[in-house]
């Protein structure tokens, strides 16, 4: 009886020993082990990013104008250097061409008319000195007095149509309205006037005149001024960066399609001047970067700040356990983001909570 006694106790502390090795372990493995930092006073530098294409600050675009006619000549060649005022198309336009040959033909007409009726008048008056009481020739004589006034009317009449046409005759040789050289010239695109998108048929500019053009939010318009430094970078050539300088900030937003705005907000058009020499082409994406503010601040890293809606919070170490802190947060540069109020500057905060980490959680500093 004993001996089975014996045997039981020892099998009962073997259980009890097995369930103590199980409860410690679980008890081992909810504790997690964690990264932890203190508030740090540095330099933040207050930044608003936004996208951007890179453009020809002084460009000309001409495009096919059906209203003129057919394009006859195109007068320039891609590469070429051109001044202000020189001629690039030249348009035909037979209508224009039969209403010129007519409003001639017609001022001709009524020049005759002209000096027909000034003959007769003249005959007249003559007859009316030698018979002033002649009462028809009186009314003869104000009857060609009335048809030189209703004929003079006509003759000015046709000479402002002159002036049209001729204006219209001359706007058929389109003319460069800048200094530039032509960076492209696409013949196509003056044949297809039935195009759906139409197409420019010259473009005008010159390379070493670059500008970013991009949108800020109104609230951003209150903390960038005009002649700000730029720094531009782009995607297509990670590794470099260029200077720019803010040159516009347009007073009106930019136009929304349809009724609603988007997501973003109200946006107004930005443009900066490209202050380097740049090998990139126009039309290659950019990314805008403006410094608006540095200050010194309480910062933590991004990574150890997050949010439950509008509130931000991080996890103290407290005893062993991660406590959660709801914190008041301000600026935010690079991988650095201000701490206003909630923690204090001696306080542990765990550098990238993970998601088993709730509040009370046990953890252990690495």
């Amino acid at each position: 009886m004993n001996k089975k006694i014996w045997i039981i106790i020892g099998v009962a502390a073997l259980l009890v020993l097995l369930i103590g090795l199980n409860i410690w372990k679980l008890k081992a493995d909810s504790n997690v082990k964690i990264d932890v930092t203190t508030l740090q006073e540095k330099t933040i530098t207050e930044t608003v990013l936004t996208p951007g294409q890179l453009k020809l600050a002084n460009e000309q675009i001409v495009y096919y104008t059906a209203e003129k006619g057919t394009v006859k000549e195109i007068l320039v060649k891609e590469g070429d250097s051109v001044k202000k005022g020189a001629p690039l198309i030249r348009y035909e336009n037979k209508q224009l061409t039969l209403e010129k040959k007519q409003n001639e033909l017609q001022i001709k007409s009524t020049n005759l008319q002209v000096s027909d009726l000034a003959s007769k008048r003249k005959e007249t008056e003559k007859l009316l000195k030698d018979d002033k009481e002649n009462e028809a020739l009186k009314a003869e004589l104000e009857q060609i007095k009335l048809q030189q006034q209703q004929t003079q009317i006509e003759l000015e009449q046709l000479q402002l149509q002159k002036e049209v046409i001729q204006q219209q005759i001359a706007e058929l040789e389109v003319k460069s309205e800048v200094d530039g050289k032509i960076v492209e010239v696409n013949e196509q695109a003056a044949l297809a006037s039935n195009q759906l998108e139409q197409q420019p048929v010259i473009r005008i500019g010159t390379l070493d005149d670059l500008i970013v053009e991009g949108t800020i939010s109104e609230y951003d318009t209150l903390k960038i001024e005009k002649g700000q430094a730029v720094t531009l970078k782009s995607d297509a050539v990670p590794d470099q960066a260029w200077e720019g300088v803010v040159s516009l900030i347009s007073d009106l937003p930019k136009q929304q399609e349809g009724l609603e705005m988007d997501g973003g907000g109200v946006q107004y058009p930005i443009q900066v001047k490209v202050e380097d020499e740049i090998e990139l082409k126009p039309g290659f994406q950019m990314l805008i970067e403006i410094k608006t503010k540095e200050q010194k601040a309480n910062v933590l890293p991004l990574t150890a700040v997050k949010q439950d809606g509008e509130d931000n919070y991080v996890f103290v170490v407290n005893e062993n356990k991660a406590e959660r802190r709801d914190v008041k947060v301000g600026s935010v540069s690079n991988k650095m983001i201000e701490i206003i109020e909630g923690v204090e500057a001696d306080e542990q905060i765990i550098v990238d909570p993970t998601d088993e980490i709730k509040n009370g959680t046990e953890v252990t500093i690495k």
